[in-house]
């Protein structure tokens, strides 16, 4: 059975790196419809939490989150040994087309880029909206206002290299913590 799922997570990687364009949250959509409920190989929440946890550490968000269903589906050496294998075709065609780049006229570049951005744009929209309802058991609607505004306006007017998106998470976390521990202790005084 293990040699079966083997194939079948290295075609799941295969097919999610080859298909998909823009990086992190632009294939999170992709990697949760054959991951979550596809294939049901982790459940709904245990991706939300993936999600939170890739985007909180160093690192390609999407090699994390296929090694964390890999890992999660064969065990530690087999769900490393089929995340290494399954990225390296698509490493050695980015290689290629990176090489072969440098032959095309900068102008069709330009071109295949600004096709490429409302592609972008619409699946990290779209991923994005699901998120906005699923989080409504979650956060109110005002504390979901106020953190889309601040990271909106921190992403739009913050120059880079200033931008760093560890320091929006940073202080909402340090909020947070602040908050619940206020609260505790305000329960703890009752």
């Amino acid at each position: 059975m293990k040699n079966k799922d083997f194939w079948k997570v290295f075609l799941f990687i295969i097919k999610v790196t080859f298909i998909g364009f823009g990086g992190g949250n632009a294939l999170m959509p992709i990697i949760k419809k054959y991951a979550v409920e596809e294939n049901k190989w982790i459940t709904e929440k245990e991706f939300n939490d993936a999600i939170i946890a890739v985007n909180l550490i160093p690192g390609p968000a999407v090699i994390e989150m296929l090694s964390y269903i890999s890992i999660t589906k064969l065990g530690k050496l087999l769900g490393t040994l089929v995340v290494l294998l399954a990225v390296m075709p698509h490493v050695i065609l980015s290689m290629i087309l990176f090489y072969l780049s440098n032959f095309l006229p900068i102008k069709y570049l330009f071109v295949l880029n600004v096709a490429v951005l409302p592609v972008l744009i619409g699946v990290i929209l779209v991923f994005a909206y699901r998120y906005f309802k699923t989080s409504f058991k979650n956060l109110t609607l005002s504390i979901w206002i106020a953190l889309f505004m601040v990271s909106l306006a921190f992403c739009l007017f913050v120059p880079a290299p200033f931008n760093i998106p560890a320091i929006p998470l940073i202080i909402v976390i340090l909020f947070v913590f602040i908050f619940e521990f206020i609260k505790a202790k305000r329960k703890v005084k009752k």
